[in-house]
């Protein structure tokens, strides 16, 4: 497949949700924000939503198997045929590990991995 892909890395407050809308919107990507799309695959009654949804009232972790799926779900949706944006996943390398896998099992290749790195001093002073 040639989509545009691009992930966004950076710690929470570094301005990922910020500028990922702006880059959506300026290459026609669809913005995929790992915490909407479970909260959107509950309340759609989905099958992974629904074990998204067993493993939150449970006070558990959703698996990363379960957001990996969830976001394999949306990048099949016709918004996201020209590319996407991840925001928000993954987090560490085993997720990493596993999105590689379920993209490279559709053909589809990581284009650009932007970074945010912001000093944690001012992370610390925006967030107050």
């Amino acid at each position: 497949l040639n989509l545009n892909l691009c992930w966004f890395s950076g710690p929470p407050g570094s301005g990922k949700g910020t500028q990922s809308p702006a880059i959506k919107k300026d290459h026609c990507l669809c913005h995929l924000a790992t915490g909407d799309m479970l909260r959107a695959a509950v309340a759609a009654k989905t099958p992974l939503g629904m074990e998204a949804k067993a493993a939150m009232e449970s006070g558990a972790l959703v698996s990363d198997e379960l957001v990996v799926g969830i976001i394999g779900d949306a990048i099949e949706k016709p918004e996201c045929r020209t590319g996407f944006v991840l925001d928000g996943f993954p987090r560490t390398v085993a997720q990493a590990q596993k999105l590689d896998d379920m993209l490279t099992s559709r053909g589809v290749e990581v284009d650009k991995v932007l970074s945010f790195e912001v000093p944690d001093q001012l992370l610390v002073r925006y967030s107050i």
